[in-house]
């Protein structure tokens, strides 16, 4: 059964280019708004399982329409799609307690990957996004070592402990070592974590992370790695 989706942006066009490109995925669009109002009145009537909200709305902004959508529908889930750039307005939204933001800088593939973890029950914040929140939990690729990076890449493309020794040139008990000390200071526990940090860090590509993994990070069985902030 396709998820009922509420798309609200003060832009008509970017609204119905998005309605028709989720028509053809996993989503039934039954409303669009183009103001915070309309898009109040639209989700009281319509309760949807997700709704798209943009922060900057004529009559009502996105970050009090988030609030109210969060109070009124709790059982919606909410996902950010801003082209905003202020670290400020970004805090702001997230008090409103949104499942994710997706900057509209991001290509197509990021914002198709949000979707499907926020409405699957995860969490997720764009690289985008993610370093614009300077006071972010999430960590930063600096506390990581060269090696730690690649085998945090070669994590999130699928490769097994095996295949990572053989690609780096090492034995499979390094690559174990470094595994562990990476989740470590990541504050991880298993791949599916692993995965989705590389992902809003910017480290792999969406394209890269294999079938096997996507669904895997979904909702990721520890609850970490989901950029809360």
């Amino acid at each position: 059964m396709k998820r009922t989706t509420v798309i609200v942006d003060d832009h008509q066009a970017v609204r119905e280019l998005m309605g028709r490109y989720l028509e053809c995925l996993e989503y039934k669009v039954i409303g669009q708004a183009g103001t915070g109002f309309e898009a109040m009145r639209l989700f009281k009537k319509t309760a949807p399982d997700l709704a798209i909200v943009d922060i900057y709305l004529p009559e009502l902004c996105g970050q009090e329409v988030v609030s109210r959508l969060r109070r009124e529908l709790p059982e919606t889930r909410i996902l950010v799609f801003t082209g905003a750039w202020d670290a400020g307005v970004l805090n702001s939204a997230l008090r409103g307690e949104p499942n994710g933001i997706v900057h509209k800088a991001e290509p197509l593939e990021v914002l198709v990957f949000a979707l499907r973890i926020v409405a699957a029950g995860g969490r997720f914040f764009s690289p985008k996004i993610s370093q614009l929140l300077r006071n972010s939990q999430l960590p930063s690729t600096q506390a990581l070592s060269h090696r730690e990076m690649e085998i945090l890449q070669s994590v999130a493309e699928g490769k097994s402990n095996k295949e990572i020794a053989v690609l780096l040139g090492v034995s499979t008990k390094t690559v174990e070592n470094h595994r562990m000390r990476l989740m470590q200071k990541l504050g991880v526990h298993n791949a599916a974590s692993l995965t989705l940090i590389a992902v809003q860090m910017g480290v792999v590509s969406t394209t890269r992370v294999p079938a096997k993994m996507f669904e895997s990070v979904l909702v990721p069985p520890d609850g970490v790695g989901t950029a809360a902030v």
